[in-house]
Protein backbone atom coordinates (compact mmCIF):
# COMPACT_ATOMS: atom_id res chain seq x y z
CA UNK A 1 0.00 0.00 0.00
CA UNK A 2 1.06 3.65 -0.91
CA UNK A 3 1.40 6.19 1.88
CA UNK A 4 2.28 10.02 1.68
CA UNK A 5 4.68 11.46 3.98
CA UNK A 6 5.14 15.46 4.52
CA UNK A 7 5.98 18.06 6.65
CA UNK A 8 2.86 19.26 8.12
CA UNK A 9 1.41 23.42 7.97
CA UNK A 10 -1.02 25.15 9.88
CA UNK A 11 -3.62 24.39 7.40
CA UNK A 12 -3.21 20.45 8.38
CA UNK A 13 -4.29 21.61 11.76
CA UNK A 14 -8.02 20.22 11.51
CA UNK A 15 -6.57 16.65 10.09
CA UNK A 16 -4.26 16.46 13.26
CA UNK A 17 -7.00 17.23 15.27
CA UNK A 18 -9.38 14.44 13.74
CA UNK A 19 -6.18 11.98 14.03
CA UNK A 20 -5.74 12.42 17.52
CA UNK A 21 -9.51 12.36 18.52
CA UNK A 22 -9.46 8.99 17.03
CA UNK A 23 -6.99 7.62 19.21
CA UNK A 24 -8.57 5.16 21.80
CA UNK A 25 -8.02 5.38 25.57
CA UNK A 26 -4.69 3.08 25.59
CA UNK A 27 -3.24 5.30 22.79
CA UNK A 28 -3.55 8.52 24.38
CA UNK A 29 -2.23 7.27 27.72
CA UNK A 30 0.73 5.56 25.85
CA UNK A 31 1.07 9.10 23.89
CA UNK A 32 0.35 11.90 26.24
CA UNK A 33 1.16 9.79 29.82
CA UNK A 34 -2.12 10.04 30.58
CA UNK A 35 -5.70 9.43 29.22
CA UNK A 36 -6.09 13.02 27.52
CA UNK A 37 -9.81 14.35 27.13
CA UNK A 38 -10.92 15.41 23.89
CA UNK A 39 -10.66 19.12 25.02
CA UNK A 40 -7.28 18.40 25.75
CA UNK A 41 -6.38 17.07 22.44
CA UNK A 42 -7.96 19.64 20.77
CA UNK A 43 -5.97 22.47 22.57
CA UNK A 44 -2.51 20.36 21.68
CA UNK A 45 -3.07 20.45 18.12
CA UNK A 46 -4.41 24.39 18.01
CA UNK A 47 -1.24 24.96 20.41
CA UNK A 48 1.23 23.22 17.53
CA UNK A 49 4.30 25.90 16.60
CA UNK A 50 4.98 24.59 13.39
CA UNK A 51 7.64 28.03 13.26
CA UNK A 52 9.60 26.39 15.48
CA UNK A 53 8.65 22.93 15.40
CA UNK A 54 9.11 19.76 13.48
CA UNK A 55 5.86 18.19 11.96
CA UNK A 56 5.77 15.53 10.04
CA UNK A 57 2.67 13.32 8.86
CA UNK A 58 1.94 10.25 6.72
CA UNK A 59 -1.49 10.14 4.85
CA UNK A 60 -3.64 7.38 3.49
CA UNK A 61 -5.25 9.49 0.79
CA UNK A 62 -6.91 12.40 3.00
CA UNK A 63 -6.76 10.94 5.99
CA UNK A 64 -3.76 11.68 8.82
CA UNK A 65 -2.80 7.98 9.68
CA UNK A 66 0.33 9.15 11.66
CA UNK A 67 2.10 12.07 13.28
CA UNK A 68 5.43 12.83 14.68
CA UNK A 69 5.63 16.27 16.71
CA UNK A 70 8.92 17.20 17.83
CA UNK A 71 8.77 20.18 19.84
CA UNK A 72 11.60 22.37 19.87
CA UNK A 73 13.21 24.46 23.36
CA UNK A 74 16.48 25.31 24.47
CA UNK A 75 18.85 23.08 26.66
CA UNK A 76 21.60 25.36 27.79
CA UNK A 77 20.97 27.99 24.92
CA UNK A 78 21.15 25.32 22.53
CA UNK A 79 18.19 23.65 20.23
CA UNK A 80 16.78 20.07 21.67
CA UNK A 81 13.83 18.34 20.74
CA UNK A 82 10.39 16.46 22.68
CA UNK A 83 9.29 13.89 20.91
CA UNK A 84 5.35 12.54 20.23
CA UNK A 85 4.13 9.81 17.87
CA UNK A 86 1.56 8.76 17.13
CA UNK A 87 0.05 6.46 14.51
CA UNK A 88 -3.98 5.33 13.65
CA UNK A 89 -5.55 1.46 15.00
CA UNK A 90 -5.04 -0.50 11.81
CA UNK A 91 -1.64 0.85 10.26
CA UNK A 92 0.65 -0.13 12.92
CA UNK A 93 3.12 -3.10 12.03
CA UNK A 94 4.00 -1.06 8.67
CA UNK A 95 7.20 0.96 9.87
CA UNK A 96 5.47 3.81 9.79
CA UNK A 97 6.26 5.18 13.06
CA UNK A 98 9.96 4.27 12.46
CA UNK A 99 9.89 5.93 8.98
CA UNK A 100 8.45 9.24 10.29
CA UNK A 101 10.92 9.33 13.19
CA UNK A 102 13.43 8.80 10.46
CA UNK A 103 12.29 12.15 8.65
CA UNK A 104 12.32 14.36 12.45
CA UNK A 105 15.25 13.68 12.71
CA UNK A 106 16.32 14.58 8.89
CA UNK A 107 14.89 18.00 9.50
CA UNK A 108 16.14 18.02 13.35
CA UNK A 109 19.49 17.76 11.52
CA UNK A 110 18.70 20.57 9.27
CA UNK A 111 17.10 23.00 12.20
CA UNK A 112 20.50 21.72 13.76
CA UNK A 113 18.90 20.58 16.99
CA UNK A 114 21.68 19.21 19.66
CA UNK A 115 19.49 15.75 20.90
CA UNK A 116 16.36 14.66 20.62
CA UNK A 117 14.19 13.35 23.91
CA UNK A 118 11.57 11.13 24.17
CA UNK A 119 9.15 10.33 27.41
CA UNK A 120 7.11 7.55 27.26
CA UNK A 121 5.45 4.61 29.68
CA UNK A 122 8.03 1.45 29.98
CA UNK A 123 4.85 -0.93 28.68
CA UNK A 124 5.30 1.10 25.17
CA UNK A 125 6.99 -1.47 23.66
CA UNK A 126 6.78 0.02 19.99
CA UNK A 127 8.72 2.86 21.44
CA UNK A 128 10.75 0.90 23.50
CA UNK A 129 11.97 -0.85 20.22
CA UNK A 130 11.91 2.53 18.27
CA UNK A 131 14.41 4.01 20.58
CA UNK A 132 16.66 1.05 20.16
CA UNK A 133 16.74 1.28 16.64
CA UNK A 134 17.80 4.73 16.18
CA UNK A 135 20.34 4.47 19.17
CA UNK A 136 18.79 6.07 22.18
CA UNK A 137 20.07 6.14 25.53
CA UNK A 138 17.60 5.07 28.15
CA UNK A 139 17.07 6.10 31.71
CA UNK A 140 14.33 4.27 34.05
CA UNK A 141 12.24 5.88 36.68
CA UNK A 142 9.78 4.04 37.88
CA UNK A 143 7.08 3.11 34.60
CA UNK A 144 8.28 5.63 33.16
CA UNK A 145 11.16 5.62 30.45
CA UNK A 146 13.47 8.74 28.95
CA UNK A 147 15.69 8.61 25.83
CA UNK A 148 17.95 10.74 24.15
CA UNK A 149 19.14 10.33 20.90
CA UNK A 150 22.05 12.44 19.96
CA UNK A 151 21.47 14.44 17.01
CA UNK A 152 24.38 16.87 16.26
CA UNK A 153 26.95 17.98 18.40
CA UNK A 154 26.89 21.29 19.71
CA UNK A 155 29.68 22.94 18.01
CA UNK A 156 27.51 21.92 15.00
CA UNK A 157 25.09 23.48 16.01
CA UNK A 158 24.29 27.55 17.19
CA UNK A 159 23.51 28.74 20.92
CA UNK A 160 20.96 31.72 20.85
CA UNK A 161 20.63 33.52 24.69
CA UNK A 162 16.34 33.72 25.38
CA UNK A 163 15.43 36.06 28.51
CA UNK A 164 12.32 37.97 29.43
CA UNK A 165 11.97 41.65 28.42
CA UNK A 166 9.09 44.04 27.82
CA UNK A 167 6.00 45.13 29.87
CA UNK A 168 5.85 42.99 32.77
CA UNK A 169 8.19 40.91 31.20
CA UNK A 170 5.97 39.55 28.52
CA UNK A 171 7.88 38.73 25.87
CA UNK A 172 10.32 36.50 24.65
CA UNK A 173 13.58 38.00 23.61
CA UNK A 174 16.62 36.30 21.98
CA UNK A 175 20.42 36.92 21.83
CA UNK A 176 23.42 36.56 19.69
CA UNK A 177 26.54 38.36 20.75
CA UNK A 178 29.77 38.62 19.24
CA UNK A 179 32.92 36.82 20.20
CA UNK A 180 34.80 40.36 19.80
CA UNK A 181 33.91 43.78 21.02
CA UNK A 182 30.71 44.78 19.71
CA UNK A 183 30.08 47.16 16.79
CA UNK A 184 26.45 47.95 17.54
CA UNK A 185 23.15 45.94 17.48
CA UNK A 186 20.79 44.74 15.04
CA UNK A 187 16.92 44.04 15.74
CA UNK A 188 14.90 41.46 13.84
CA UNK A 189 11.10 41.93 14.10
CA UNK A 190 9.17 38.71 12.72
CA UNK A 191 5.65 38.54 10.97
CA UNK A 192 1.83 37.17 11.82
CA UNK A 193 2.80 33.80 12.66
CA UNK A 194 6.23 33.61 12.93
CA UNK A 195 8.35 34.54 16.08
CA UNK A 196 11.66 35.04 17.23
CA UNK A 197 12.96 31.94 17.00
CA UNK A 198 13.43 31.97 13.18
CA UNK A 199 16.09 34.47 13.21
CA UNK A 200 18.53 31.93 14.84
CA UNK A 201 20.55 31.46 11.83
CA UNK A 202 20.95 34.84 10.60
CA UNK A 203 21.59 35.99 14.29
CA UNK A 204 24.56 34.15 14.30
CA UNK A 205 25.87 35.78 10.91
CA UNK A 206 25.47 39.21 12.12
CA UNK A 207 27.13 38.73 14.90
CA UNK A 208 30.13 37.01 13.22
CA UNK A 209 30.17 40.37 11.91
CA UNK A 210 31.04 41.67 15.41
CA UNK A 211 27.15 43.21 16.23
CA UNK A 212 24.62 42.37 18.76
CA UNK A 213 21.73 40.56 17.37
CA UNK A 214 18.69 40.91 19.04
CA UNK A 215 15.05 39.11 18.07
CA UNK A 216 11.48 39.52 20.33
CA UNK A 217 8.60 37.14 20.18
CA UNK A 218 5.57 39.34 19.36
CA UNK A 219 2.73 39.34 22.20
CA UNK A 220 0.72 36.15 20.93
CA UNK A 221 3.69 34.84 19.09
CA UNK A 222 5.98 32.11 20.24
CA UNK A 223 6.77 31.78 23.86
CA UNK A 224 5.40 35.40 24.55
CA UNK A 225 2.46 35.88 26.81
CA UNK A 226 -0.82 35.42 24.94
CA UNK A 227 -2.94 37.88 24.12
CA UNK A 228 -5.67 38.94 21.31
CA UNK A 229 -3.87 40.38 17.74
CA UNK A 230 -3.50 44.31 18.52
CA UNK A 231 -1.34 46.73 16.21
CA UNK A 232 -1.19 48.83 19.51
CA UNK A 233 0.08 46.05 21.17
CA UNK A 234 2.63 45.20 18.82
CA UNK A 235 3.77 48.50 18.31
CA UNK A 236 4.29 48.81 22.10
CA UNK A 237 6.09 45.22 22.15
CA UNK A 238 8.63 46.91 19.51
CA UNK A 239 8.96 50.18 21.35
CA UNK A 240 9.50 48.63 24.76
CA UNK A 241 12.22 46.56 23.89
CA UNK A 242 13.61 49.08 21.44
CA UNK A 243 14.11 51.44 24.69
CA UNK A 244 16.29 49.44 26.05
CA UNK A 245 18.73 48.83 22.87
CA UNK A 246 21.47 51.86 21.88
CA UNK A 247 19.55 54.85 19.21
CA UNK A 248 21.92 53.69 16.74
CA UNK A 249 20.25 50.04 16.58
CA UNK A 250 19.91 48.28 13.43
CA UNK A 251 16.49 47.52 12.03
CA UNK A 252 14.97 44.02 10.32
CA UNK A 253 11.01 43.61 9.78
CA UNK A 254 9.69 40.93 8.10
CA UNK A 255 6.16 40.82 6.19
CA UNK A 256 4.04 42.52 9.27
CA UNK A 257 7.20 43.12 11.31
CA UNK A 258 8.33 44.95 8.21
CA UNK A 259 5.27 47.02 8.24
CA UNK A 260 6.36 47.95 12.50
CA UNK A 261 9.65 48.67 11.38
CA UNK A 262 8.46 51.47 8.91
CA UNK A 263 6.19 52.84 11.60
CA UNK A 264 9.37 52.82 13.78
CA UNK A 265 11.26 54.88 11.26
CA UNK A 266 8.48 57.40 10.63
CA UNK A 267 8.70 58.24 13.99
CA UNK A 268 12.96 57.85 14.82
CA UNK A 269 15.93 58.06 11.76
CA UNK A 270 17.99 54.50 12.13
CA UNK A 271 21.84 53.81 10.50
CA UNK A 272 20.04 51.25 7.89
CA UNK A 273 17.00 49.10 7.86
CA UNK A 274 16.27 46.44 6.07
CA UNK A 275 12.68 45.31 4.94
CA UNK A 276 11.77 41.72 4.30
CA UNK A 277 8.60 41.39 2.10
CA UNK A 278 7.42 43.78 3.89
CA UNK A 279 3.20 45.08 4.11
CA UNK A 280 3.69 47.57 1.68
CA UNK A 281 3.55 51.30 3.16
CA UNK A 282 0.05 51.85 1.47
CA UNK A 283 -1.36 49.16 3.55
CA UNK A 284 -3.85 46.82 1.12
CA UNK A 285 -7.06 46.93 1.16
CA UNK A 286 -10.70 45.24 0.33
CA UNK A 287 -9.40 43.07 -2.91
CA UNK A 288 -5.27 43.51 -2.40
CA UNK A 289 -6.03 42.19 1.63
CA UNK A 290 -8.30 39.36 0.47
CA UNK A 291 -5.06 38.08 -2.24
CA UNK A 292 -2.57 38.89 1.28
CA UNK A 293 -4.97 36.86 3.33
CA UNK A 294 -5.75 33.93 0.50
CA UNK A 295 -1.39 33.62 0.48
CA UNK A 296 -0.88 32.87 4.04
CA UNK A 297 -0.84 29.77 5.61
CA UNK A 298 -2.81 28.86 9.06
CA UNK A 299 -6.39 30.26 10.26
CA UNK A 300 -4.85 32.11 13.09
CA UNK A 301 -2.47 33.57 11.20
CA UNK A 302 -4.77 34.76 8.89
CA UNK A 303 -6.34 36.36 11.88
CA UNK A 304 -3.71 38.33 13.09
CA UNK A 305 -3.05 40.11 9.82
CA UNK A 306 -6.46 40.66 9.21
CA UNK A 307 -7.15 42.59 12.90
CA UNK A 308 -3.85 44.33 12.28
CA UNK A 309 -3.84 45.52 8.77
CA UNK A 310 -7.47 46.34 9.72
CA UNK A 311 -6.31 48.72 12.01
CA UNK A 312 -3.21 50.51 9.97
CA UNK A 313 -2.46 53.35 8.52
CA UNK A 314 -0.22 54.05 5.25
CA UNK A 315 3.16 55.11 5.98
CA UNK A 316 4.85 58.25 4.57
CA UNK A 317 7.66 56.98 3.43
CA UNK A 318 8.55 60.66 2.03
CA UNK A 319 9.27 61.01 5.70
CA UNK A 320 12.21 58.18 6.22
CA UNK A 321 15.53 59.24 5.87
CA UNK A 322 16.92 56.23 7.23
CA UNK A 323 18.72 54.09 4.09
CA UNK A 324 16.24 51.32 3.37
CA UNK A 325 16.98 48.00 1.37
CA UNK A 326 14.53 44.95 0.29
CA UNK A 327 14.56 41.78 -0.06
CA UNK A 328 11.96 39.92 -1.39
CA UNK A 329 11.08 36.23 -3.14
CA UNK A 330 10.10 35.87 -6.70
CA UNK A 331 7.72 32.64 -5.68
CA UNK A 332 5.76 34.59 -2.85
CA UNK A 333 2.11 34.62 -2.67
CA UNK A 334 1.48 37.01 -0.02
CA UNK A 335 3.54 40.03 -0.59
CA UNK A 336 3.65 39.46 -5.20
CA UNK A 337 6.87 41.10 -7.14
CA UNK A 338 4.64 43.94 -8.40
CA UNK A 339 4.21 45.24 -4.43
CA UNK A 340 7.55 45.18 -3.52
CA UNK A 341 8.98 46.97 -6.63
CA UNK A 342 6.53 49.57 -5.99
CA UNK A 343 7.91 49.56 -2.37
CA UNK A 344 11.43 49.87 -3.66
CA UNK A 345 10.63 52.71 -5.67
CA UNK A 346 9.04 54.40 -2.88
CA UNK A 347 12.28 54.07 -0.75
CA UNK A 348 14.33 54.62 -3.51
CA UNK A 349 15.67 51.32 -2.12
CA UNK A 350 17.85 48.74 -3.53
CA UNK A 351 16.40 45.58 -4.16
CA UNK A 352 16.98 41.93 -4.14
CA UNK A 353 14.93 39.29 -5.08
CA UNK A 354 15.25 35.91 -4.43
CA UNK A 355 14.32 32.28 -5.85
CA UNK A 356 12.08 32.33 -2.51
CA UNK A 357 8.50 32.34 -1.43
CA UNK A 358 7.23 34.59 1.56
CA UNK A 359 9.35 32.94 4.84
CA UNK A 360 12.47 34.59 3.78
CA UNK A 361 14.00 34.42 7.20
CA UNK A 362 14.46 30.91 6.52
CA UNK A 363 15.52 31.49 2.86
CA UNK A 364 18.75 30.03 1.22
CA UNK A 365 21.12 33.17 0.29
CA UNK A 366 19.38 35.62 2.72
CA UNK A 367 22.26 36.26 5.03
CA UNK A 368 24.50 37.81 2.18
CA UNK A 369 21.85 40.60 0.79
CA UNK A 370 20.74 40.98 4.33
CA UNK A 371 23.78 41.67 5.75
CA UNK A 372 25.00 44.12 2.64
CA UNK A 373 21.59 46.07 3.40
CA UNK A 374 22.46 46.49 7.01
CA UNK A 375 26.25 47.94 6.38
CA UNK A 376 27.69 45.14 8.52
Amino acid sequence: MSYRYASLTPDDEAAIVLHLLLLGDEDRALRFGARAADATLVSYARGLNFNRDVVEGVWDGGRLIGLAHLAVHPEDGYPVGELGLSVSEGYRGHQLGSRLVQRALARARRYRLTRMYVHYMRRNLAMARLMRRFGGRVDYDGDEARACVEVLPRDHSVRTETHRGGPDGRLEIFKHLPRQPARGDVLLVHGAGGDGWQWRGLMAEIAARGYRAHALSLSGHGASAAAAPSLARYAEDLASVLADLPAATRLVGHSMGGYLVQRELARADRPAAVLLAPVPPEVPRDQDLASLLAGLAGQRTREVVERVLGDAEAVSAERIATPVSLISGDRDRVMPVPWMRATARRYRAPWTRLAAGHNLPLAAGIAGPLCAGLRL
